[in-house]
């Protein structure tokens, strides 16, 4: 079982009413607990008291855990701090929807006294790998968690695109952009623009046109394992990849990029009173109770 002796946080200053109260939380909770070390990133030294300490990034990238705290666009910035380290995730929600937290920081405290005793449980989520090729060499890659966004370089255009799967023509999309997301990043952009859920644990990805100009596009649930998407701009316009929300990328005329599933996962501290189908429930709104036969 895992142990975490050392623990990093993660945080925007803009959460702050949430943020603080959790880092208060966390600072009462490490006095009672000198076994468990905290370490949160420099641009929250404002916030932090001892005995958090303050390290920069490429300190937490030595932890035994990272705390996400914020609303999920925290925990993808944490999940890209973690890639290649292997350390896992626990988001705590000081966002509004949070579909990647597993506690709200009302609870923090029960929260942290459950890791210490060993009370949770780890799920890993599948990553996009997203390769750009110039003819046969490649010139840039990306891992994504939630999605590849693809839209026009242009402002106000609209993009059109050739899809090839797994070297097969799929199609030709008219679209203001499309979305490749993970399952993760099914409830994220995609959710928003109308493509479907899929369960964290189905290895599968969804292609969504966002506002496609024809009514019988629709969005496309593939496997990528052992196989591979193949994007590249069918007008001699170039294209913007936006990864997770966070980095962009121009795909000039002529260049291709090339999705596929990565090696690397993302592992999510899970606890053991929380699930997907209740954060559904939960996070959506959704009522109604089931019927007994």
């Amino acid at each position: 079982m895992r142990e975490f002796k050392n623990i990093g946080i993660v945080g925007f200053k803009d959460k702050s009413a949430d943020l603080a109260l959790a880092l208060e939380t966390i600072c009462k909770w490490a006095k009672l607990h000198s076994q468990v070390t905290f370490s949160a990133l420099d641009s929250l030294k404002e916030l932090v008291k001892k005995p958090i300490r303050v390290v920069k990034e490429s300190g937490l990238k030595r932890m035994d855990l990272l705390l996400a705290i914020g609303g999920d666009g925290t925990v993808l910035t944490a999940a890209h701090m973690a890639l290649g380290h292997d350390i896992p995730i626990l988001g705590v929600n000081a966002g509004r929807v949070g579909f990647l937290a597993e506690s709200r920081v009302e609870g923090l405290e029960k929260t942290l006294d459950d890791l210490l005793a060993g009370d949770f449980s780890t799920r890993e989520r599948m990553m996009i790998d997203a390769n750009v090729y110039r003819g046969k060499k490649c010139i840039a890659k990306q891992t994504v968690l939630n999605e590849v966004h693809i839209r026009a370089h242009m402002p106000d255009r609209m993009v059109n695109v050739n899809v090839a799967y797994n070297g097969t023509c799929l199609t030709e999309y008219w679209a203001d952009s499309i979305l490749i997301s993970t399952p993760t990043g099914s409830t994220a952009y995609n959710l928003a623009a109308g493509g479907p859920i899929i369960h964290p644990s189905t290895p599968a990805v969804v292609l969504t046109p966002v506002a496609p100009s024809s009514l019988s596009v629709r969005p496309l649930v593939l496997s990528l394992t052992d196989k591979k998407l193949q994007i590249v701009s069918a007008v001699e316009r170039p294209l913007d990849l936006v990864f997770d929300g966070r980095i962009t990328c121009e795909l000039k005329v002529g260049e291709s990029v090339t999705l596929s599933e990565s090696k690397s996962v993302t592992t999510f501290i899970r606890m053991r009173h929380t699930g997907f189908v209740g954060a559904l429930r939960e996070k959506l709104g959704w009522t109604g109770k089931p019927r007994l036969a």
